[in-house]
C-alpha cells in the first residue's frame, strides 16, 4: 500500500500520483500531528482501502484493488530498481568515500 502525507509538497515520493495509492492530509499547524495522522490514516482504511479491498466480483476478485494495486507497480516498478539503487550509492557514498569526502550520513568523528 502506498501511503503518502501532503501529497505534491515535495517530501515525499513524487511517484505518487493519486491512482497508485492514498493520501494522508497533513496536519493542521498547532496540533498534535501524531494523534491527527492516526485518525486519518484510520479514516482513509474504514472509507477508501478496506472498502476497496474486498468490493469483489462474482469470481471473488478485488477488480478496483487489482487496478490500484497493478498501477503502482508499475509506477514504482520503473523507478525502484537495483540498478537504480546501486547509481544512488556510487554518487552519494562511494564516490565521495573515496574522494575522502563526508557525507551527511556518516557518523561524527568527535
Amino acid at each position: 500500500m502506498n501511503c503518502v502525507t501532503d501529497p505534491g509538497s515535495g517530501t515525499n515520493d513524487d511517484r505518487f500520483d493519486g491512482l497508485n495509492g492514498w493520501a494522508i492530509p497533513t496536519a493542521a499547524r498547532g496540533t498534535d500531528a501524531d494523534r491527527e495522522d492516526v485518525e486519518r490514516l484510520y479514516i482513509l482504511l474504514e472509507r477508501h482501502v478496506v472498502p476497496l479491498f474486498y468490493d469483489r466480483n462474482e469470481d471473488n476478485v478485488p477488480i478496483g484493488w487489482v487496478q490500484k494495486m497493478k498501477h503502482a507497480l508499475r509506477v514504482s516498478g520503473s523507478f525502484f530498481t537495483a540498478r537504480r539503487m546501486l547509481q544512488e550509492y556510487v554518487t552519494k557514498y562511494y564516490v565521495p568515500a573515496v574522494l575522502g569526502d563526508s557525507t551527511a550520513d556518516d557518523p561524527p568523528t568527535a
